[in-house]
């Protein structure tokens, strides 16, 4: 016999549980059984503590408070409401569409500025002094962030995709975003 055994009685009401759930819980493993009809305290109190720990972290991920969940739902709507309204009153513009929009905005940038090479290589050449060529291919370079900064992106354009220089598959075709007149 173990030193400190009691009846399946004690252990019950010291636990707070029936007699049946302590013989339930030995069964299972999680309070250790001395022998017939009496369990080790000091086992039976902690195998007890350890089995609340392992359901209380269970249940943590488990079904969340009623009240919690529909705060959390009231507060979703009232986002989402907000956004529309501030898109109608075109304070706000989906992501995808201000993505494209600098897509094409870009593109048109690269194609402007690999231009320039062919469009101002037979002015330099003629240029005697290098102040000179200087001041033409910042002219050049001018010139173009000019004509990109003349073009408009709105928002209409920007909810329409960007529509500009788009080819079937919807992706910017950088010829057609930098003009004809480049090539």
């Amino acid at each position: 016999m173990a030193a400190n055994t009691q009846p399946i009685a004690v252990i019950a009401k010291l636990l707070d549980l029936t007699e049946r759930r302590v013989q339930q819980l030995g069964r299972d493993g999680t309070i250790p059984k001395a022998e017939r009809g009496r369990y080790d305290l000091v086992g039976a109190v902690q195998g007890y503590v350890r089995y609340l720990r392992d359901q209380a972290s269970r249940n943590q991920g488990g079904p969340a408070d009623f009240g919690a969940e529909r705060a959390r739902l009231v507060k979703a709507k009232a986002d989402l409401a907000e956004m529309e309204a501030a898109e109608r009153r075109d304070e706000l513009l989906p992501a995808t569409a201000v993505e494209d929009a600098w897509t094409e905005i870009l593109a048109r940038l690269r194609a402007r500025l690999l231009v320039l090479p062919d469009r101002l290589a037979p002015v330099v050449f003629e240029e005697t002094t290098i102040a000179g060529a200087r001041t033409l291919i910042r002219q050049g370079i001018a010139e173009a962030l000019t004509e990109i900064a003349a073009m408009p992106v709105t928002a209409d354009a920007v909810r329409a995709g960007a529509a500009g220089g788009r080819n079937p598959e919807g992706t910017v075709d950088p010829g057609a975003a930098a003009g004809d007149d480049d090539q």
